[in-house]
């Protein structure tokens, strides 16, 4: 029941996301909090530590887009700028993994979490900065998370992402559009 109350936040999230509404934040705010408790229950301390990130994150994501031009047009990243971010999502991933894994208990997949943990809030923030690779790595990291749901017996939420992977492609095509790009 919980589990759905997380799925149907997230989807509205994603959605008004891929539609530029501010009000993505509000909903991503919810979902993070009932997923923080879903997470915690199944054991996947990173993903659980990444919903309070993706709460101060939907913060600024709604600051961001509130401040500015409701008309407002995506941006896209420096090559310099996406592989800083890369590097350091995943060396998160390396540090967080290993500490999960060393020092808590019950713990399930800690590197794949870690890693996956660390490139949603690479997405998190290119979102809140309107970078169009947002949704690239979205795309990705959603079908990574499907495999990790499936294999630590979360079904629900591996549905959720699967659907994530066609918003995500949604809000790329949305978003380029926007952008006129070709």
């Amino acid at each position: 029941m919980i589990e759905a109350a997380g799925i149907i936040a997230s989807i509205l999230g994603v959605y008004f996301s891929g539609q530029r509404k501010s009000m993505a934040w509000i909903w991503n705010i919810l979902a993070s909090g009932i997923y923080m408790y879903v997470f915690y229950e199944a054991g996947l301390y990173s993903d659980m530590e990444l919903q309070g990130v993706f709460i101060l994150m939907a913060v600024y994501g709604l600051y961001q887009w509130q401040r500015e031009d409701s008309a407002w047009k995506p941006s896209k990243s420096s090559f310099r700028q996406i592989i800083i971010g890369l590097l350091l999502a995943l060396t998160y991933g390396i540090v967080a993994g290993y500490l999960h894994e060393r020092f808590a208990v019950a713990v399930k997949s800690p590197y794949w979490d870690a890693a996956l943990a660390g490139l949603s809030m690479l997405g998190t923030y290119w979102a809140a900065q309107r970078k169009i690779e947002n949704w690239i790595l979205w795309i990705l990291v959603d079908l990574a998370y499907v495999g990790m749901y499936l294999v630590n017996g979360l079904w629900g939420t591996a549905a959720l992402y699967t659907f994530f992977v066609f918003m995500a492609i949604y809000g790329w095509i949305s978003w380029r559009n926007k952008l006129k790009i070709k």
